[in-house]
């Protein structure tokens, strides 16, 4: 550790240099604005949306983290991770990384936390952490940096101050003994098989809503990434489900929409399988399956699994960052029809 940085939690004070930080790290190309405009950064931290914890060199933000939660499903993400070049191994990002984590399970609003891993060096800060991670998915390449899509991984863990109830569906969609089965065994929770509500979509927020003839969606954008998130999706038949989501991606809105994630709840396979066909009279695209979450959405007192599915128009393959043979293992945790 080196002793004369500091680590602490953010003020509005720190806006400006918060701005700054991720300015030079991602060379003014980071896609989120809640990092990068220093207004609205410190209306994040004065009105503590947000818990940032950063390190200092005196004055100068070096290094930051993000705990960032999801009312919805009462989850926390860690993320937004961020060091200057000339003090990677200086800052004591473990320290920022620890405080964040523990700012996260101290909530009570918080069942479960989540990041995404952006290298291997992120993915050990994380796999070191208490109790242990499980690493279930990635994101699909959301996020282009410097204009080309990144693939992360995605790693949770249960809050283990809390006694988390999870429903897990009759027959599960995962490949038996595979890495992802393997991984979520270490999850603590309380298991019970049983019936899943009849929604589609996990819960989430919405900024917009479309309907046509196929069916009804309501989705955010995140608007640097040309990025949408499904909140809620309604259709008489699978196919249904299909053809309004890629009415959505392209063009029911202003946005651009290059890319789409939905989060199915996991017994909904009829319906998976359906936007994961290439053959279902829609030459528009289909999705694919992208992990797996082990109690996201959450309907009252108790949690239930759901599938990550996304899809992203154009040919770019997104960079895995070195994560090539952990993605695979992963996307071979599903049978080969929902890839």
């Amino acid at each position: 550790m080196t002793f004369d940085i500091e680590i602490r939690y953010a003020t509005p004070d720190d806006a400006d240099g918060i701005a700054a930080l991720y300015d030079r790290v991602y060379h003014g190309s980071y896609p989120i604005t809640e990092c990068t405009d220093p207004t609205l950064v410190r209306r994040i931290v004065a009105n503590r949306e947000q818990v940032w914890v950063l390190a200092l060199d005196g004055d100068t933000v070096v290094g930051a983290s993000v705990a960032r939660p999801e009312p919805v499903n009462q989850s926390y993400e860690l993320c937004r991770a961020a060091v200057r070049p000339d003090y990677r191994g200086r800052a004591n990002y473990r320290a920022v990384f620890d405080l964040s984590l523990r700012a996260a399970v101290e909530r009570q609003d918080c069942e479960i936390i989540y990041g995404y891993a952006r290298s291997e060096r992120a993915l050990r800060i994380f796999s070191r952490a208490s109790p242990p991670w499980s690493w279930t998915g990635t994101d699909g390449g959301t996020h282009p940096v410097a204009g080309e899509r990144e693939e992360h991984v995605f790693g949770m863990v249960f809050n283990p101050q809390r006694v988390v109830t999870r429903i897990v569906p009759p027959r599960s969609i995962l490949v038996e003994d595979s890495a992802v089965a393997q991984e979520i065994t270490v999850l603590n929770s309380v298991i019970r098989t049983g019936d899943y509500p009849s929604r589609i979509a996990a819960g989430g927020a919405a900024e917009f809503t479309y309907e046509s003839d196929c069916g009804r969606v309501s989705f955010s954008v995140l608007e640097p990434s040309r990025a949408a998130v499904v909140g809620a999706v309604e259709g008489d038949a699978p196919d249904d489900i299909h053809r309004v989501l890629w009415e959505v991606i392209d063009g029911a809105t202003p946005s651009k929409i290059e890319h789409m994630t939905v989060y199915v709840l996991a017994d909904k396979l009829p319906i998976i399988a359906a936007l994961c066909r290439a053959d279902t009279g829609d030459s528009r695209g289909r999705f694919a399956v992208r992990g797996y979450m082990p109690g996201w959405h959450k309907d009252g007192d108790v949690r239930y699994d759901c599938v990550t599915l996304a899809a992203c128009r154009g040919e770019q393959i997104p960079k895995r960052l070195g994560f090539e043979d952990r993605i695979e293992a992963i996307y071979r945790s599903f049978p080969s029809k929902f890839r």
